[in-house]
């Protein structure tokens, strides 16, 4: 009789997340000077629109404005996309190497999750709650930390009101223009509140990670009593 072989058991090794997640912070933080500057265009154009009376050439410039902040948004936030998805592949592969229990799913999946339709709107919350139980196990129950609430809030709400300012309100007047104005508004203003949210996350979790591993390397003492 030909025995089974044994089904393979997946290690993890952990890295210094530190560089990644410096790294990740310096792109948030250049999202957050880009809606920032991005709320500033949109307040001219509020003034603009509210002033009422413009000239073709102001409206020109404006209109280029606001289209040289679109693409510029775009592309940093593309590119911390992928910094944060990497940033927790490799937050969760650690915590796994630093035995970590109650992981749903694996870290590709985790990365991944961010740009799977439908799945984004739970999957990243979920696996960031109980990587954040690890990291701090007496803060009580998963997801209960405001910090990670308040950001999936401001997650969320980007996500939709970015899709109805792109996808469900047609500028046509000025009445029109000034209603997309005031949402767009709103709609950065959550963009920033997520960016610093996740920065502050992004920081707590790493430098657990890295204080465990300056803990487990120690040498161990055993003291005398006497």
């Amino acid at each position: 009789m030909t025995p089974h072989p044994l089904p393979k058991i997946r290690t993890y090794v952990y890295k210094d997340i530190r560089p990644v997640a410096a790294m990740t912070r310096t792109l948030l933080g250049l999202s957050l000077l880009a809606n920032l500057a991005s709320m500033a265009a949109t307040a001219l154009q509020w003034k603009l629109f509210a002033g009422g009376d413009f000239t073709e050439a102001e409206g020109a410039a404006n209109d280029l404005v606001m289209e040289v902040m679109a693409y510029l948004r775009i592309g940093i936030y593309v590119v911390t996309g992928v910094s944060v998805m990497y940033w927790s592949y490799r937050a969760h592969v650690n915590a796994r190497a630093q035995g970590a229990v109650g992981l749903s799913d694996e870290p590709e999946i985790v990365a991944a999750s961010y740009i799977i339709p439908f799945a984004n709107f739970w999957i990243p919350f979920r696996c960031m709650r109980q990587l954040w139980k690890h990291s701090f196990p007496g803060a009580g129950a998963p997801g209960t930390s405001p910090l990670l609430i308040l950001w999936w809030m401001a997650w969320l709400l980007s996500i939709f009101l970015g899709q109805y300012v792109s996808k469900f309100i047609q500028v046509t007047d000025l009445p029109s223009g000034m209603y997309a104005t005031k949402v767009q508004m709103v709609w950065l203003a959550c963009s920033v509140a997520s960016a610093v949210l996740l920065y502050l996350i992004v920081t707590r979790i790493s430098e657990d990670q890295a204080n465990r591993r300056m803990l487990a390397t120690l040498p161990r003492t055993e003291g005398v009593i006497s």
